[in-house]
């Protein structure tokens, strides 16, 4: 959310943008990998024997800059790199996993830059293609292609996988998307039978996110007694729209139907 927020104001990529992702995935305050960090790229699912060290990213806080400035330099300049935005996407994926940034965490803020790029090139309006999906469901040729363009310059391959990563994950989140507006109807219509009160503002909320807590409901509803909010939700969930849990003291309340399209 945060690297989303920056790129629709700033419209670019910048590399505190970067670091905000990097520390936001991994609830840290560290940034750029210092140059005493002994880090190497350990074969992942590929042809390489276990443990065996098959990549040593650059070391240094200025080479690191330097790269990562780089990089930036070629997502946001397209006078000087003009470049298909989904190849230009591509291209530095590698860039980025090839410098390493970090000390951990490199492959999901890389997967995350991915749609940040294609929000900032007005590609997408929300990131939502769920790339990583298809990297892990396809790690071995991912890191087999990652490792190719390192050790022989294959960029064919590298670029072929990505894109196809790109055109199966856009038609299977186009179904995901179409299958979570045919369900907010077929819940609204339920609802709105059994619930006097249950508006369409109400329904999008629920399907705003998998779970929500009471609070956010009453807001909307503009209910302030407890009492009422919490007939509200005991008749939500008598009727299936959603189902509650509890993690200590705190109640939240979890979508299934949403759950369920998501997980599928």
């Amino acid at each position: 959310m945060e690297g989303y927020n920056t790129i629709k104001t700033k419209s670019k990529l910048e590399q505190t943008t970067i670091i905000k992702v990097f520390q936001q995935i991994k609830n840290t305050r560290q940034g750029i990998r210092p140059p005493q960090s002994q880090v190497v790229i350990k074969r992942g699912q590929s042809e390489f024997k276990p443990g065996e060290i098959i990549y040593t990213p650059p070391r240094g806080t200025v080479i690191l800059e330097k790269k990562i400035k780089n990089l930036i330099e070629f997502l946001n300049d397209h006078k000087k790199y003009p470049v298909d935005p989904l190849l230009k996407m591509v291209i530095a994926h590698y860039q980025f996993e090839a410098i390493h940034p970090f000390t951990d965490g490199n492959g999901r803020t890389g997967r995350i830059l991915n749609l940040l790029y294609l929000v900032q090139q007005e590609l997408l309006s929300h990131p939502v293609l769920f790339l990583s999906k298809y990297i892990l469901n396809h790690k071995d040729d991912y890191y087999a292609n990652l490792a190719g363009v390192t050790t022989r310059n294959a960029w064919k391959p590298w670029i072929n996988y990505m894109l196809t990563a790109v055109e199966i994950t856009a038609k299977e989140t186009n179904q995901t998307i179409d299958e979570i507006l045919n369900q907010m109807n077929a819940t609204h219509l339920h609802a709105k039978k059994k619930l006097k009160w249950y508006s369409l503002e109400l329904n999008q909320l629920l399907f705003s996110q998998p779970y929500i807590k009471p609070k956010k409901i009453g807001e909307l509803l503009e209910v302030r007694s407890r009492t009422t909010l919490t007939k509200y939700m005991h008749e939500l969930t008598d009727i299936g729209i959603v189902s509650p849990h509890q993690e200590g003291k705190e109640v939240f309340y979890i979508n299934n139907d949403l759950i369920r399209i998501l997980k599928s």
